[in-house]
């Protein structure tokens, strides 16, 4: 996880320790929240800044898909505004909020949130504390690049990020942080439990088979590997007929990957399941959880929820993914787009049920240690109170 030196401690220089600390006022931003990694981490942060008392609102824009998500999250605050065209009315309001709720930290999770926040920040003349999280691999654009630092403190999710926004970004480098995203691990348990049997019943998957599963988006032109994923189970199907393959998701690739199934021949093993919102249970259905990724990938929260599950992972060399888990412990890593490597690390897993259970065992321990909502929040409440200590931020 992030180094002390990075984040400093939980206490302002100066303060007494035993008294317990006023709760921050905080509001956390994002204009897009339709369930995407970024939606999902900025919901676990509220929720784990909550547990730890502070005082947190969360700002959407009307009509997200996951506004009525957030109205469910108990004791978290949620304002919504208008985030089309110029952003005017976006600003406007969060001025507003900044000073109605004297916040004192203003944190945005999408790129297109940071220059919003940034300047409602400074229009509200509170002396509030903007931070951004980067949750992508991507250059930030030229403005982000050159003033970003001077504006803002940055978070990066990985150090696969860190190391992009060290490289681009123009400024004082002590802004930039790197904190690790986190996961309710109550709700990923591991075991098949009832609704996951019931799963396996309802997919014509018996305890005989060993299920891979591909858990994402797949979009054009490449999706997360879902091509390769199904390579590498042809090559798979007639030496091993009780393996079984899924991919778990939506996106503009559908009739491509459907046809690849048909002229791949994998009718009878493979099957395609829409996405839900709650993963959870169809995580525990499976038997290992497949990552093939072939762009980009920050900081997956897949591999997590997969891991936290007790599932041993496959998934690519690739950014942010080899920080997440120790290859040979928890899972195995390939080559990205490797179909030969891919499909000789999923034999492995076939061959061997002790070693499926070894890695999944490991991996629910390394998870709920390292990458938990509570461990995130602590985190970044660390990281808060530094910046609103005297003299500091």
């Amino acid at each position: 996880m992030v180094a002390p030196d990075k984040i400093g401690t939980t206490t302002s220089a100066g303060h007494d320790p035993s008294e317990a600390p006023r709760p921050l006022r905080v509001l956390q931003v994002n204009s897009l929240f339709n369930g995407g990694g970024a939606d999902n981490q900025t919901l676990e942060l509220c929720a784990g800044l909550q547990e730890l008392g502070q005082q947190v609102t969360l700002a959407v824009a009307t009509g997200s898909r996951w506004e009525p998500l957030a109205k469910r999250l108990a004791g978290v605050r949620v304002e919504t505004f208008l985030a089309k065209g110029l952003k005017g009315a976006m600003i406007g309001r969060l001025v507003e909020l900044v000073r109605q709720l004297k916040i004192q930290i203003l944190h945005t999770h999408q790129g297109r949130d940071y220059w919003p926040g940034i300047l409602a920040a400074r229009a509200a003349r509170r002396g509030t504390h903007v931070v951004v999280t980067r949750h992508l691999m991507t250059r930030p654009r030229t403005l982000s690049r050159w003033l970003l630092l001077r504006m803002a403190h940055v978070v990066a999710v990985s150090k696969a990020v860190e190391a992009v926004l060290q490289r681009e970004l123009h400024g004082p480098k002590q802004r930039l942080h790197q904190i690790y995203g986190g996961i309710d691990v109550s709700r990923f348990q591991p075991g098949r439990l009832s609704i996951g049997q019931n799963l396996r019943q309802q997919y014509g998957w018996s305890e005989d088979h060993v299920v891979f599963g591909v858990v994402g988006a797949f979009n054009l032109p490449r999706g997360k590997g879902q091509l390769e994923f199904l390579e590498a189970a042809a090559h798979l199907r007639d030496r091993f007929p009780n393996a079984r393959f899924t991919l778990v998701g939506g996106g503009s690739m559908d009739r491509q990957l459907r046809e690849q199934i048909t002229a791949l021949g994998l009718e009878r093993v493979a099957s395609m399941i829409p996405f839900t919102d709650e993963i959870a249970p169809l995580i525990r259905a499976l038997d290992v959880l497949v990552h093939p990724a072939v762009g980009s990938d920050a900081f997956p929260l897949v591999v997590l929820e997969g891991l936290a599950s007790g599932r041993p992972v496959v998934a690519s060399r690739l950014d942010g993914i080899p920080e997440q888990f120790r290859e040979g412990e928890h899972g195995l890593l390939v080559k990205p787009g490797d179909v030969a490597e891919l499909a000789s690390a999923m034999k492995t897993l076939l061959q061997s049920p002790e070693q499926r259970l070894r890695f999944g065992q490991a991996g629910r321990e390394h998870i709920c240690r390292n990458y938990s909502r509570a461990e995130l929040a602590r985190q970044v409440h660390a990281l808060y109170l530094r910046l609103c200590a005297p003299n500091r931020g």
